[in-house]
Protein backbone atom coordinates (compact mmCIF):
# COMPACT_ATOMS: atom_id res chain seq x y z
CA UNK A 1 0.00 0.00 0.00
CA UNK A 2 1.34 3.37 -1.20
CA UNK A 3 1.90 6.28 1.56
CA UNK A 4 -1.05 8.12 0.08
CA UNK A 5 -3.32 5.23 -0.06
CA UNK A 6 -2.92 4.64 3.76
CA UNK A 7 -3.19 8.13 4.79
CA UNK A 8 -6.45 8.23 3.03
CA UNK A 9 -7.70 4.82 4.34
CA UNK A 10 -6.77 6.34 7.96
CA UNK A 11 -8.93 9.55 7.06
CA UNK A 12 -11.75 6.93 5.64
CA UNK A 13 -11.60 4.99 8.63
CA UNK A 14 -11.95 8.41 10.96
CA UNK A 15 -15.04 9.64 9.12
CA UNK A 16 -16.54 5.90 9.65
CA UNK A 17 -15.69 6.00 13.73
CA UNK A 18 -13.68 3.11 13.60
CA UNK A 19 -11.79 2.92 16.15
CA UNK A 20 -9.74 -0.98 16.06
CA UNK A 21 -9.08 -0.11 12.02
CA UNK A 22 -7.22 3.40 12.80
CA UNK A 23 -5.17 2.48 15.86
CA UNK A 24 -4.44 -0.73 12.67
CA UNK A 25 -3.37 1.80 10.10
CA UNK A 26 -1.77 3.96 12.30
CA UNK A 27 0.43 1.24 13.00
CA UNK A 28 1.04 0.48 9.63
CA UNK A 29 1.88 4.10 9.21
CA UNK A 30 4.43 4.30 11.98
CA UNK A 31 5.78 1.03 10.56
CA UNK A 32 6.27 2.54 6.96
CA UNK A 33 8.37 5.54 8.30
CA UNK A 34 5.21 8.45 8.53
CA UNK A 35 6.09 10.59 10.74
CA UNK A 36 3.63 11.48 13.94
CA UNK A 37 2.76 14.66 12.60
CA UNK A 38 2.08 13.66 9.50
CA UNK A 39 -0.58 10.75 10.24
CA UNK A 40 -2.30 13.56 12.11
CA UNK A 41 -2.53 16.42 9.50
CA UNK A 42 -2.52 14.19 6.49
CA UNK A 43 -4.51 10.91 7.88
CA UNK A 44 -6.73 12.12 10.94
CA UNK A 45 -7.04 15.58 10.83
CA UNK A 46 -9.23 15.91 6.96
CA UNK A 47 -11.54 12.80 9.11
CA UNK A 48 -12.18 14.94 11.47
CA UNK A 49 -13.03 18.32 9.59
CA UNK A 50 -15.37 16.53 7.76
CA UNK A 51 -17.04 15.16 11.31
CA UNK A 52 -17.02 18.65 12.41
CA UNK A 53 -18.65 20.05 9.16
CA UNK A 54 -20.97 17.33 9.50
CA UNK A 55 -21.70 18.24 13.01
CA UNK A 56 -22.69 22.08 11.66
CA UNK A 57 -24.51 21.07 8.93
CA UNK A 58 -26.72 18.18 11.38
CA UNK A 59 -25.77 15.72 9.57
CA UNK A 60 -23.65 13.94 12.36
CA UNK A 61 -24.03 14.04 15.98
CA UNK A 62 -22.62 14.83 19.39
CA UNK A 63 -22.14 11.44 19.71
CA UNK A 64 -20.12 11.57 16.92
CA UNK A 65 -17.86 14.33 17.84
CA UNK A 66 -17.49 12.41 21.44
CA UNK A 67 -16.06 9.44 19.82
CA UNK A 68 -13.85 11.18 17.69
CA UNK A 69 -12.31 12.96 19.55
CA UNK A 70 -11.57 9.85 21.86
CA UNK A 71 -10.15 7.91 18.54
CA UNK A 72 -7.84 11.05 18.38
CA UNK A 73 -6.82 10.76 22.53
CA UNK A 74 -6.12 7.08 21.81
CA UNK A 75 -4.29 8.11 18.88
CA UNK A 76 -2.08 10.31 20.41
CA UNK A 77 -1.28 7.91 23.20
CA UNK A 78 -0.50 5.30 20.74
CA UNK A 79 1.92 7.87 19.04
CA UNK A 80 3.29 9.55 22.06
CA UNK A 81 6.15 6.92 22.39
CA UNK A 82 7.28 7.30 19.09
CA UNK A 83 6.87 10.97 19.07
CA UNK A 84 9.32 10.91 22.27
CA UNK A 85 11.94 8.33 21.03
CA UNK A 86 12.43 11.22 18.41
CA UNK A 87 12.51 14.03 20.67
CA UNK A 88 15.19 15.44 23.36
CA UNK A 89 12.42 15.00 26.37
CA UNK A 90 9.06 16.78 26.83
CA UNK A 91 8.63 20.01 24.74
CA UNK A 92 7.49 23.19 25.68
CA UNK A 93 4.24 23.50 27.15
CA UNK A 94 1.03 24.38 25.35
CA UNK A 95 -2.36 25.24 27.25
CA UNK A 96 -5.54 25.00 24.56
CA UNK A 97 -8.99 25.46 25.37
CA UNK A 98 -12.45 26.43 24.00
CA UNK A 99 -13.13 29.62 25.35
CA UNK A 100 -16.32 30.38 27.54
CA UNK A 101 -19.77 30.27 26.11
CA UNK A 102 -18.21 27.85 23.27
CA UNK A 103 -18.82 24.38 24.02
CA UNK A 104 -16.83 23.38 20.34
CA UNK A 105 -14.02 20.72 20.96
CA UNK A 106 -13.17 19.17 17.08
CA UNK A 107 -11.15 21.86 16.15
CA UNK A 108 -9.62 22.53 19.37
CA UNK A 109 -8.43 18.64 19.71
CA UNK A 110 -6.99 19.24 16.10
CA UNK A 111 -5.14 21.73 17.12
CA UNK A 112 -3.96 19.89 20.17
CA UNK A 113 -3.04 16.90 18.51
CA UNK A 114 -0.70 18.60 15.32
CA UNK A 115 1.15 20.41 18.30
CA UNK A 116 1.36 17.29 20.04
CA UNK A 117 2.80 15.38 17.46
CA UNK A 118 5.18 18.38 16.15
CA UNK A 119 7.04 18.20 19.84
CA UNK A 120 4.74 20.15 22.23
CA UNK A 121 3.32 18.91 25.64
CA UNK A 122 0.00 20.11 25.30
CA UNK A 123 -2.62 20.03 27.92
CA UNK A 124 -6.10 20.64 26.85
CA UNK A 125 -8.58 22.16 29.59
CA UNK A 126 -11.50 21.58 27.70
CA UNK A 127 -14.19 23.45 26.31
CA UNK A 128 -16.63 26.95 27.86
CA UNK A 129 -13.12 27.81 30.10
CA UNK A 130 -13.17 30.95 31.85
CA UNK A 131 -10.22 33.27 31.76
CA UNK A 132 -9.13 32.24 34.96
CA UNK A 133 -9.13 28.80 33.98
CA UNK A 134 -6.16 29.52 31.22
CA UNK A 135 -4.23 32.02 33.61
CA UNK A 136 -4.36 28.96 35.98
CA UNK A 137 -2.95 26.56 34.22
CA UNK A 138 -0.18 28.61 32.13
CA UNK A 139 1.10 29.36 35.27
CA UNK A 140 0.63 26.66 36.94
CA UNK A 141 2.23 24.47 33.88
CA UNK A 142 4.95 27.65 32.97
CA UNK A 143 3.49 27.61 29.64
CA UNK A 144 4.85 29.02 26.88
CA UNK A 145 1.80 29.06 24.33
CA UNK A 146 -1.88 29.80 25.26
CA UNK A 147 -4.14 28.92 22.42
CA UNK A 148 -7.66 29.63 22.81
CA UNK A 149 -10.39 28.56 20.42
CA UNK A 150 -13.84 30.15 19.69
CA UNK A 151 -16.05 29.39 17.14
CA UNK A 152 -19.19 31.08 17.64
CA UNK A 153 -19.11 34.71 16.40
CA UNK A 154 -20.49 36.03 19.94
CA UNK A 155 -17.85 34.80 21.87
CA UNK A 156 -14.77 35.73 20.00
CA UNK A 157 -14.64 38.93 21.60
CA UNK A 158 -13.43 36.64 24.90
CA UNK A 159 -10.80 36.10 23.38
CA UNK A 160 -9.76 39.77 24.27
CA UNK A 161 -10.58 39.16 28.32
CA UNK A 162 -8.25 35.69 28.60
CA UNK A 163 -5.36 38.42 26.78
CA UNK A 164 -6.41 40.71 29.48
CA UNK A 165 -6.34 38.22 32.25
CA UNK A 166 -2.76 36.92 31.50
CA UNK A 167 -1.71 40.60 31.25
CA UNK A 168 -3.13 41.21 34.96
CA UNK A 169 -1.59 37.85 35.78
CA UNK A 170 1.93 39.49 35.29
CA UNK A 171 2.93 36.40 32.67
CA UNK A 172 1.72 38.04 28.94
CA UNK A 173 5.07 38.74 28.15
CA UNK A 174 6.41 35.49 28.62
CA UNK A 175 4.56 33.54 26.27
CA UNK A 176 2.59 33.76 22.63
CA UNK A 177 -1.30 33.90 23.04
CA UNK A 178 -2.78 32.28 19.90
CA UNK A 179 -6.27 32.11 18.98
CA UNK A 180 -8.39 30.29 16.12
CA UNK A 181 -11.92 29.34 15.19
CA UNK A 182 -13.77 29.21 11.93
CA UNK A 183 -14.56 32.32 10.56
CA UNK A 184 -11.59 33.73 12.58
CA UNK A 185 -9.43 36.79 11.03
CA UNK A 186 -5.94 38.88 11.11
CA UNK A 187 -8.58 41.81 12.24
CA UNK A 188 -10.14 40.27 15.11
CA UNK A 189 -6.31 38.89 16.04
CA UNK A 190 -5.24 42.06 16.58
CA UNK A 191 -8.32 43.12 17.84
CA UNK A 192 -7.63 40.97 20.89
CA UNK A 193 -4.00 41.38 21.29
CA UNK A 194 -3.21 37.59 20.43
CA UNK A 195 0.23 37.21 18.80
CA UNK A 196 -1.12 35.20 16.08
CA UNK A 197 -4.36 32.68 14.49
CA UNK A 198 -4.80 30.20 12.38
CA UNK A 199 -7.36 29.14 9.88
CA UNK A 200 -6.36 25.41 10.14
CA UNK A 201 -4.05 24.00 12.79
CA UNK A 202 -1.04 23.78 10.16
CA UNK A 203 -1.29 27.77 9.74
CA UNK A 204 -1.33 27.90 13.89
CA UNK A 205 1.84 25.77 14.08
CA UNK A 206 3.62 27.42 11.41
CA UNK A 207 2.65 30.99 12.38
CA UNK A 208 4.19 29.75 15.89
CA UNK A 209 7.66 28.83 14.56
CA UNK A 210 7.50 31.97 12.44
CA UNK A 211 7.66 33.75 15.40
CA UNK A 212 9.69 31.44 17.31
CA UNK A 213 12.17 31.84 14.53
CA UNK A 214 13.03 35.90 14.53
Amino acid sequence: MSRAELLQKLTDATVDIDDDLVMELVDEAVAAGITPLDIVTEGLQPGLIIIGEGYDKHTRFTADLVLAGEIMNDVMIKLRPVMEAGSNGRGDVMIIGTVDGDEHCVGKRIVASVFTAAGYYVIDIGENQPASAFVAAAKEHNAKIVGASAILGTVKPYCKIINDALVEAGIRDQLLFIIGGWGMTQEWCDKVHADAYGDTANMAIDKVKEILSV
